[in-house]
């Protein structure tokens, strides 16, 4: 799942996409314009491992 930005008309949007092709033939779902950038994301993760950490990274 990635992020983008449409620079035509400014929204935000994710798409499902192979990691190959992430950057290629993007067009804004919202105005058709390929002014459309990849944007960085933050993503949360909760109970890593079974180490009984609390999902705490040590």
């Amino acid at each position: 799942m990635y992020e983008y930005r449409c620079n035509g008309c400014g929204k935000l949007y994710e798409q499902l996409r192979r990691m190959s092709e992430a950057d290629t033939d993007l067009v804004c779902p919202h105005c058709a314009s390929h002014k459309v950038e990849r944007q960085l994301s933050c993503f949360a993760t909760g109970g890593c491992g079974s180490g009984g950490g609390g999902g705490r990274f040590t």
